[in-house]
């Protein structure tokens, strides 16, 4: 059994941030031969799940938050590492200083940080709609120490991602990562890709030598160290192509689905 990883953004969707007729029929004929397919990404679990389900995929393990939240095929949280709370509120309370939209994201639950243009394209690009648009309260009122964000996801001007960068670069506990100029994703420093998916071939006992990993971006790297068989598309950024064992067409072309398909005609010849 091999354990098929994927990224998300970048990596398996199309232009228009959706899993292709073709991309679908990929993983559908790969689950068909017994190999798990699993998502593995900086979105939250709801979002993976829309996708999941697009491919007959529901109730597989996933990987969230860049590995902050893992839950496994029984629906049981294996991994659960958030930003310690102290951090997640120097980082808020600085959004809020600098007039920057910062999205706290704990667990299942999306706290936005108004009703903006940010939280719209977010809804848009996830498929995923806020619990609520308190993200500022969230962190003042005490509920972020009884439930810690896994995931806070700045978005603005370029300038301003550059000061909040600034911000969380000494601190030990937060582990941050630029995927655009105008966004700054935030995780806890003890958790990667890497540890997610390390976590999820336990639980199915999967060596991670069995293991294929398709990526694009600079969060990406960790999974590539670890995994037997590391994928970039296309348009991966140069280093991570650097870093890769094999290349694919690009993501926007359908990349993973094309590696899949030729894996398989290799098989079958």
């Amino acid at each position: 059994m091999i354990l098929f990883c994927s990224d998300v953004d970048g990596t398996l969707l199309d232009s228009g941030r959706r899993l292709s007729a073709r991309t679908v029929a990929a993983i559908t004929a790969t689950r068909a031969e017994g190999h798990p397919f699993v998502l593995c990404s900086s979105r939250p679990p709801a979002s993976l799940r829309l996708l999941e389900a697009e491919y007959g995929g529901a109730g597989e393990s996933l990987i969230a938050y860049n590995g902050g939240l893992v839950i496994d095929r029984s629906g049981a949280i294996v991994v659960d590492v958030p930003i310690a709370a102290a951090d997640a509120r120097a980082v808020v309370e600085h959004c809020e200083a600098v007039d920057l939209h910062a999205s706290c994201f704990a667990g299942e639950r999306w706290h936005a940080w108004g009703a903006d243009r940010w939280t719209d394209r977010e809804i848009a690009n996830t498929g995923v709609h806020p619990d609520a648009m308190d993200a500022r309260a969230y962190a003042a009122n005490g509920r972020v120490d009884a439930q810690p964000p896994h995931k806070i996801m700045a978005m603005g001007e370029p300038e301003l991602i550059d000061g909040l960068e600034a911000l969380v670069a000494p601190m030990p506990g937060v582990v941050a990562y630029r995927p655009k100029p105008t966004y700054l994703e935030m995780a806890n420093t003890a958790v990667s890709k890497a540890t997610g998916i390390r976590a999820v071939a336990e639980s199915l006992g999967i060596r991670l030598a069995d293991v294929v990993f398709f990526g694009d971006n600079f969060n990406d790297l960790p999974a590539f160290e670890v995994v037997g068989t590391a994928v970039a598309v296309g348009n991966a950024k140069d280093a991570v192509l650097a870093a890769a064992t094999e290349v694919t067409a690009r993501g926007h072309d359908d990349g993973v689905a094309v590696w899949l398909e030729e894996r398989a005609a290799q098989r079958v010849d």
